[in-house]
């Protein structure tokens, strides 16, 4: 090696790091940050990741080969060509398929850029099966090619040195300096406000996908021939993780700092790639910088940005009046039992070919069960599901080599995944979707290029054995298809229970409102790492039956492409039904498996599952779904049910809720004797020198509170003083700068949400959302999880005992709170004022020792607040609960307070009996006078006093 090699080369431990491979990584760099300002700009208008951004350039890049390559088109006229044309394809995609999915969960949007991907990456196949390589894709011609130091710098770098910056460039003046630039940030960052303006926000979000569909393109158009022999269906998704990578460190907001760490992104695969035992570990090292760029970012990906947009899938439940009708209970036994009739007679009528067919789609359905648990009922994104099945068929394979028991080996490589999953999810516990999917994004992607081919797991292949029954081995495709059987139903069974339990409503309540979930005691860090446990095992279980049906196990039988697919099959089933991820099976593997389809076809089912994320958004189970319960109807009528009465609405022109709760004497504790404590009582409650700064805003400022067992304390103020972040801080959810807080005789200052609501520290919030697609009775039923946790193991084998103590229990709290009539109605249906009663009735389940009441008469009709008043005395009466209440409505809190105190700018103003709080000059001050609306609200026999303005939070 001579002088200036050794210059430009230095080895360290391994890594060969030298100015050629710097340069060459900043190079590549300079693409991926294009890439990233694509990722950024789709972003800031969708507030979703567009999966198919890697995809659109790919797409882009096969066009560049076709008019190049195949017909020989000079390289220059045909770049812009195929830049517009991923660029109207990109746009194309925000009018057709996103403005369609409005008003839904973000992750259906990744979902259906899943799809997208799948089917352009077909097309782009279908228009140029062979033009996009490394190999002999074009390059830009009339560069010059050199050397630096060993590396041969071509033509393509070159380019992305002249072009990236430029694009770079030219894009941020076109953002900053032209009407059109200016339009499409404002609609991204304020649509409301701009659409005041004139600005038509989807037309911008349009002209933004349209630009990061053209930048997409060049990028890939620039890197693929430096890619060596990467095929078109690695490039898509590779490139949108390195492209991820610079867009998540830039806060999914910042162009330049996404160039800029993209270019740090390109360094650092380059170093890792300089090494041969770490090349197969550059997408799991840029999935750790994603994630750890998650995490310590405040607002990005966290677990409290989104709420609602979910559907209860299928339709409202049975009515109670169809549990008796003969022809109902028939029918479900016909459909369950029919179904495993077919199911093990086909392997007495079909070949061993077909058998081996159906003993694929039965492994990828139980991956696909996976995937209706963390996606369907926790609402979260996992890519990475077939990368824990390969790995559960490579423990297994191994373990039962090894030991000669196919029980030993069955369990061993389910325990495996299991752990595999959770490990790989810790990350995202305090994240949603996003972080979720671009970790397991990563894992899959590195499973296939670096973990598996390793030799603890598959190395060069395994050859797997043959399970047998009494003495049989089951070596035939038709025998070993009735164990595939087996394992399916074991799989349903255990999924169906777990759907279906207090665990499975756990994770309903977590994703639609995750806040008030861990306010009922839901405990949000232990049931997230079992569904990722579970999850894994479901799919390592769906890997054991894939792989021992095979002769020889090698990383080709687990492609990370698998795990897009067992997505789509779910979602085409339908992702909140427990049979899904069958039906989609049937449809997206079976199909192809025994018909050959060609590209045509495998773009035409592509497109097909994509119709259905948008058109169906129960999937095609939830069709079946909607005609059972047509064919219900029939039978129920048929024996004399009125089915008009029985799915009526509630009347609610009747009286509310409040009001019939409030003629209830005895509410609970029919001979309860007034158990509110005296004066003298230790406090239970001791809140010590809080304090609370959001940047330069004081918060809450050095504050003092008591509450003493079975009082009342009554907390004013006028906007902005405080009042609901002292509630936050109290209940756990934002932690203090200074300060301590007692419940209990124990310092609870960094305790949970869950855990001071289990020791009876419970809050309510001021929009009483609850959880949308939850009924009345499901609701209930999540709040008894404080007195009657669910086990998983329990729930899992499918005990109904605890179930029905809660179910009991929930009945009849909601029969004593007037709420009968809207049991089985999900809480979307209700209007705020029976919210407000069925988040009441949560807080009563929890029986608490302290109630933190956060504006319990808004929503409530004026009406009404005597009833609310009553109800809540009645409360404190039989079940000596402490309460502290911020209310606007000064009557009603006078009425309920033993004590009142008020704030203002974060800090306590005054303290004292009601009547002194409401004089104290400060008070009266911090008011401006009186506001008489709100005095009338509860009534006239109250004096006029100082009031907070209504609606003052």
């Amino acid at each position: 090696m001579s002088a200036a090699d050794t210059i430009l080369a230095i080895d360290v431990m391994g890594f060969q790091i030298g100015i050629d491979r710097l340069i060459i990584g900043a190079f590549t760099g300079l693409t991926y940050g294009l890439l990233a300002v694509g990722l950024v700009l789709v972003y800031r208008s969708s507030k979703f990741v567009n999966f198919a951004h890697g995809a659109i350039g790919a797409f882009g890049a096969s066009v560049l080969g076709l008019l190049v390559a195949d017909w020989g088109a000079p390289y220059y006229i045909a770049l812009p060509v195929a830049i517009a044309v991923a660029a109207a394809l990109a746009g194309g995609i925000e009018v057709v398929v996103v403005r369609r999915l409005a008003g839904r969960p973000s992750l259906i949007g990744m979902i259906a850029t899943l799809g997208l991907s799948q089917f352009i990456l077909i097309m782009a196949l279908l228009i140029n099966s062979d033009g996009v390589s490394g190999f002999t894709f074009p390059k830009p011609p009339f560069l010059p090619s050199f050397t630096l130091g060993t590396t041969p710098v071509g033509p393509p770098y070159l380019a992305m040195l002249i072009l990236a910056p430029a694009v770079l460039v030219g894009l941020s003046w076109f953002m900053r300096h032209t009407r059109s630039g200016l339009a499409i940030r404002a609609a991204a960052d304020a649509p409301d406000t701009a659409a005041l303006e004139g600005i038509r926000a989807h037309r911008m979000a349009s002209y933004a996908w349209a630009i990061a569909g053209g930048i997409a393109a060049l990028s890939a158009i620039l890197v693929t021939p430096t890619t060596a022999g990467a095929s078109l269906d690695s490039l898509g998704p590779d490139l949108l993780l390195m492209g991820l990578a610079g867009a998540v460190i830039a806060r999914m907001s910042s162009i330049p700092i996404a160039f800029g760490a993209s270019i740090a992104i390109g360094i650092l695969e380059q170093i890792l790639l300089s090494n041969p035992d770490t090349r197969g570990l550059v997408p799991v090292v840029v999935g750790l910088v994603i994630v750890v760029a998650l995490l310590r970012q405040p607002t990005l990906g966290r677990a409290d940005t989104e709420r609602g947009g979910w559907r209860r899938v299928g339709s409202e439940p049975v009515p109670a009046a169809y549990a008796s009708v003969r022809g109902i209970l028939v029918t479900r036994i016909v459909i369950v039992g029919g179904s495993v009739l077919i199911a093990i007679s086909l392997a007495y009528l079909v070949s061993n070919e077909t058998a081996a067919i159906l003993t694929s789609v039965a492994g990828f359905a139980l991956v696909g069960l996976s995937v209706g648990l963390i996606t369907g009922v926790a609402g979260q994104l996992s890519l990475g599901q077939f990368a824990y099945a390969g790995i559960g068929a490579a423990a297994s394979a191994h373990l039962v080599e090894k030991t000669d028991n196919f029980v030993l080996g069955i369990t061993g490589g389910v325990l495996v995944a299991a752990v595999v999953s959770a490990l790989v999810g810790i990350p995202a516990l305090r994240l949603k979707g996003l972080a979720l999917a671009v970790s397991t994004l990563a894992f899959a992607l590195a499973t296939t290029a670096w973990v598996l081919r390793l030799d603890i797991f598959l190395g060069d292949g395994v050859a797997p054995a043959k399970p047998t029954w009494w003495g049989y081995s089951m070596d035939l495709a038709r025998d070993y298809y009735l164990f595939a059987i087996l394992m399916l139903a074991l799989g349903v069974f255990v999924c169906a229970n777990l759907w279906r339990s207090g665990f499975g409503r756990s994770l309903h309540a977590l994703r639609d409102n995750e806040d008030a979930a861990r306010a009922f005691t839901v405990p949000r860090t232990v049931r997230k790492l079992q569904l990722y446990a579970v999850s894994g095992a479901v799919a390592g279980l769906g890997g054991i039956v894939i792989g021992h049906g095979q002769t020889t196990l090698t990383v080709n039988s687990f492609p990370a492409s698998a795990s897009i697919d067992v997505v789509a099959l779910t979602v085409v089933g339908g992702l909140g039904l427990v049979i899904g991820p069958l039906i989609g099976t049937l449809i997206i593997i079976g199909i192809p498996s025994m018909i050959v389809l060609g590209i045509p076809g495998e773009a035409a089912l592509a497109i097909g599952w994509l119709l259905v994320v948008i058109l169906l958004p129960d999937g095609l189970g939830g069709v079946g779904m909607k005609l059972r319960d047509r064919w219900y109807d029939w039978l129920a009528a048929r024996a004399g049910v009125d089915v008009a009465v029985a799915r009526a609405e509630p009347d609610v022109t009747q009286r509310s809720p409040l009001q019939r709760s409030a003629e209830l004497t005895g509410l609970f504790a029919p001979d309860a004797e007034d158990l509110a404590a005296g004066p003298d009582a230790p406090p239970l409650l001791v809140v010590s020198d809080i304090s609370r700064h959001f940047g330069g805003v004081v918060a809450v400022d050095h504050v003092d509170l008591q509450v003493s067992p079975g009082e009342i304390v009554g907390v004013i103020g006028p906007n902005g003083a405080g009042k609901t972040t002292l509630f936050e801080i109290i209940a756990g959810f934002t932690a203090p700068d200074t300060g301590s807080i007692t419940f209990a005789d124990r310092d609870v200052t960094t305790a949970t949400p869950e855990r001071r609501a289990n020791a009876g520290l419970v809050r309510s919030f001021q929009d009483a959302a609850l959880f949308p697609t939850m009924t009345v009775r499901e609701t209930v039923m999540v709040a008894g999880e404080r007195t009657r946790p669910s086990r998983l193991v329990v729930a899992a084998l499918g005990s109904p005992y605890q179930d029905r103590l809660k179910a009991k229990r929930a009945d009849e709290l909601i029969e004593r709170m007037g709420l009968g009539p809207f049991a089985n109605r999900t809480i979307s249906e209700l209007s705020t004022g029976t919210r407000r009663v069925v988040e009441l009735t949560c807080l009563l389940a929890l029986e608490p020792r302290v109630l933190l009441l956060d504006e319990p008469s808004a929503g409530i009709a004026q009406n009404e607040c005597d009833a609310l008043g009553d109800l809540l005395l009645d409360v404190r009466r039989e079940l000596g609960t402490a309460m502290v209440v911020i209310e606007h409505d000064l009557p009603l809190l006078s009425r309920l307070s033993d004590r009142m105190v008020a704030m203002n700018l974060g800090r306590l103003v005054a303290s004292g009996t009601p009547d002194e709080v409401r004089n104290h000059p400060e008070v009266v001050s911090s008011y401006l006078g009186s506001d008489h609306a709100a005095i009338e609200r509860s009534g006239s026999h109250l004096a006029p006093v100082p009031t907070i303005p209504a609606g003052t939070p």
